[in-house]
């Protein structure tokens, strides 16, 4: 089986995304079975991974520097050394072993997006607060925070060459999909929905499955009676020594994605290094 994760980050002056896709890898090392944990990080500034006190959690480190769009995951396909791919964002973090999806997505899947995610209370989120370009044009509602894909998949592929197309060119789409409800940005999520629908494939590639369960930090989708710019000014962010991930009272088992870039500090990454050190 050839299968990994991919990372794809770029460099910025007010978020260390490295950082995060190191805090990211470190975990998948600390809780994925060995051949489930094969990590690749795609980053425009390689030498900045000497930095890291480990950077054997990532297996294969790949340059590319091309200014096409704030966000290179629409490129995945094209960056992925593997035959079979998880691309994640880099704000995540992995609580416990998800081998077993991943046999599902390589034996039945060409391309899988998952279509919900949950609050941190494992609830379905079905607020739009942060969706309405896509609940009012009825675009499908795909999170591409957690994308499988399969190299040399004639569907994957024209499905990314769709997507890159649209990113490339915004207002042409917004103009002819997005008329009820215009983003500010033509993003991964937008081309990637919108790429979905035009293709006439979201049953395909994106379906209700009982996993991915991801958990979407973003605070007006939490099922609160109260406005929150951040999800932790009404709930903590414990975690501990273990690997184990708190949220408020409620303990955390699914793929956390945070959201709040500086939940993952100093702190956390030395206590994920240990965890790492130990099991090597």
């Amino acid at each position: 089986m050839n299968f990994g994760y991919l990372i794809v980050v770029a460099s910025n002056d007010n978020i260390d995304y490295l950082k995060l896709a190191y805090a990211l890898a470190l975990s998948i090392k600390n809780t994925q079975k060995p051949g489930y944990d094969k990590v690749a990080l795609v980053i425009d500034k390689p030498q900045l991974v000497n930095n890291l006190k480990s950077p054997w959690v990532f297996d294969h480190v790949i340059t590319w520097d091309k200014e096409t769009h704030w966000d290179g995951r629409s490129w995945m396909d094209q960056l992925s050394p593997f035959e079979n791919t998880v691309c994640l964002d880099a704000d995540m973090l992995f609580l416990r072993d998800h081998s077993h999806w991943i046999d599902y997505f390589i034996e039945n899947c060409e391309l899988y997006i998952p279509p919900k995610a949950l609050t941190y209370r494992g609830e379905t989120i079905t607020n739009d607060f942060y969706r309405k370009t896509f609940t009012k044009n009825n675009l499908p509602n795909l999170y591409s925070m957690f994308t499988f894909f399969k190299q040399g998949s004639e569907l994957a592929t024209e499905f990314f060459n769709l997507g890159r197309y649209i990113i490339k060119n915004p207002l042409e789409f917004s103009n002819l999909y997005l008329t009820k409800h215009k983003p500010k940005v033509v993003g991964t999520d937008e081309a990637f929905a919108l790429s979905a629908k035009i293709l006439d494939i979201s049953g395909t590639i994106s379906y209700d499955l009982a996993f991915p369960n991801i958990v979407h930090m973003k605070p007006m989708i939490q099922n609160w009676p109260w406005t929150a710019e951040k999800v932790t000014e009404h709930a903590g962010f414990y975690f501990n020594t273990q690997g184990n991930l708190k949220i408020g009272n409620y303990q955390q088992y699914n793929i956390v994605h945070y959201v709040e870039k500086d939940l993952v500090n100093d702190e956390i990454v030395s206590m994920l290094e240990e965890i790492a050190w130990n099991k090597s």
